[in-house]
């Protein structure tokens, strides 16, 4: 059972657009839309018109997406991700420096879902975000699904977050936030050489190196320099949820904090904070993940009775803290030893 805010528009609105969208665009057509054809269009305002699902209610891909799964996955509130790739024809992402470069009119998505949602079957689809590289930049956009899981909608960029309940099959409530056009460029454009989050040399789905049409060249992978099997989990979740914001590039204040695989060790363990973005205290305490300002931000900043300096991280699209997070970080700091 969804328990929504009051709704933004009709019920009478929305199920006469389910209906004539699903009639006339959602019968897996080959008609590439004009959206995907031209940078400059604007987006849909029903994902059924957007060439993106063939079936929008399994989510299945139309022909011309390629799906992708990080290796180094982001928590994102226990939600599934469908996460596709479209890029214009006759072109290819140019792969030959770190950060790589996406044609214009490249358009990624990424459906998320929820699965055992009292009163529906299977996974339930929540908002589906879009970003499409336009001739001067990312262009960012939300669509928000109804309850049946039928159709969705583009939100008005205006709207700031959306914040609603769900209630599993247990009972339990959870909130869900989806974010304002804001808060994706938030995340994006830390990194403004690298806006594309999920895919790029340090966390590529391995079953994208068998697709050579999609790349200049031949892309490679950094493996993680870990020094075991606890050292490279660890290292996985803080590439999947952190590096995208701790990237080492100067521009903003926590970029400057570097968090990537090469740089982790010398930049965390025993290295006091200096960030405006942090408490006070010490990055990663060999053999003490409790008194660890890492561990604290991501974990016990999140929980209700915390009353610390930290802000929770990360600090975008996310309501309930991750439990997986809290065993992969203090297996991996008491594991330290003191230099």
């Amino acid at each position: 059972m969804l328990h929504r805010r009051p709704a933004r528009m009709p019920a009478t609105l929305l199920a006469l657009g389910v209906a004539l969208c699903m009639a006339s665009c959602g019968d897996g057509s080959d008609v590439t839309p004009r959206w995907l054809l031209d940078p400059s269009a604007p987006l849909p305002q029903w994902l059924s018109e957007a060439g993106v699902y063939a079936d929008l209610a399994a989510l299945e891909p139309a022909g011309a997406w390629v799906s992708y799964v990080p290796p180094h996955g982001l928590y994102s509130n226990r939600a599934d991700k469908d996460r596709l790739l479209w890029l214009p024809p006759e072109t290819r992402i140019a792969t030959a420096d770190e950060a790589w470069v996406f044609p214009v009119g490249t358009v990624l998505i990424k459906t998320f879902a929820y699965r055992h949602v009292e009163g529906r079957f299977g996974d339930v689809a929540v908002e589906t975000r879009v970003i499409r590289r336009q001739p001067d930049g990312w262009q960012y956009g939300v669509y928000h699904w109804d309850a049946a899981g039928r159709q969705a909608r583009l939100a008005d960029a205006r709207w700031p977050e959306s914040r609603f309940l769900l209630e599993d099959v247990n009972g339990s409530d959870f909130e869900y936030v989806i974010p304002g056009e804001l808060d994706c460029e938030a995340c994006h454009e830390t990194h403004t050489q690298a806006p594309v989050i999920g895919l790029g040399p340090t966390n590529l789905d391995p079953a994208l190196l068998e697709r050579a049409e999609l790349f200049t060249t031949p892309p490679t992978t950094t493996a993680l320099p870990a020094r075991d099997a606890v050292e490279e989990k660890a290292m996985s979740y803080i590439v999947g949820n952190c590096v995208h914001c701790h990237h080492g590039q100067r521009g903003s204040d926590n970029a400057a904090f570097d968090l990537r695989p090469e740089a982790l060790l010398t930049n965390t363990v025993g290295v006091p904070t200096d960030s405006s973005a942090s408490g006070d205290g010490i990055r990663v305490v060999p053999g003490d993940a409790a008194a660890s300002a890492l561990y604290e931000a991501v974990v016990e900043a999140w929980k209700p009775d915390y009353s610390g300096d930290f802000k929770p991280m990360p600090p975008v699209g996310i309501v309930t803290g991750d439990h997986d997070a809290a065993a992969i970080l203090s297996r991996w700091i008491d594991s330290l030893e003191a230099p």
